[in-house]
C-alpha cells in the first residue's frame, strides 16, 4: 500500500443532511421570533434559505456531484455523479481541518466542490492521511 494514497468514496449521510436543512430551517425561522422589522427578517430569511443548496451539496450522498476523490502525491483527482472519468483539481482555500472533521474544497476544471467529512465516514488511515495532506497543502 503506498503511504500517499488517499482513496475518499464515502457512503451517503441522510443524517448530516438532515441536519444542515434544520440548521438552515432554523436559521430562516429565528429573525421572525426575534421580532425583527418584517424586512430585516425577509431578507435574513431569503439570506438563510439561499445557501441550502450549496450546503446540501457539501454533504456526500444524492444531492451533491462529487462522488469520489483520489489524492497521489500532490496530484488530486476526482469523479463527479453521471462521469466515468477523473477530473483534475488542487485544493482549494476553503479547505479546513478539525479534530474530527474536514472540510474539502477542491478547485479544478469541473468548477468548485466541497466535501463535509465526518471521521466515521471514511476509512480511518485515510482519514488521518487527508488531514496532514491539507495541513500541508493550505
Amino acid at each position: 500500500m503506498n503511504s500517499s494514497l488517499i482513496e475518499l468514496e464515502p457512503e451517503p449521510c441522510p443524517r448530516m443532511a438532515a441536519a444542515v436543512l434544520l440548521l438552515h430551517i432554523a436559521a430562516a425561522t429565528l429573525p421572525w421570533l426575534t421580532r425583527c422589522t418584517w424586512a430585516l427578517a425577509l431578507l435574513l430569511s431569503v439570506l438563510a434559505l439561499a445557501g441550502l443548496p450549496a450546503s446540501l451539496a457539501a454533504v456526500p450522498g444524492p444531492h451533491g456531484r462529487l462522488r469520489r476523490v483520489r489524492c497521489i502525491g500532490g496530484h488530486w483527482q476526482l469523479w463527479l455523479r453521471g462521469s466515468q472519468t477523473p477530473v483534475e483539481a488542487h485544493p482549494g482555500p476553503g479547505s479546513r481541518v478539525f479534530a474530527d472533521w474536514v472540510l474539502l474544497d477542491l478547485s479544478g476544471t469541473a468548477g468548485r466542490h466541497r466535501w463535509l467529512l465526518r471521521r466515521d465516514m471514511v476509512a480511518p488511515a485515510a482519514f488521518r492521511r487527508l488531514k496532514a495532506r491539507l495541513r500541508l497543502a493550505c
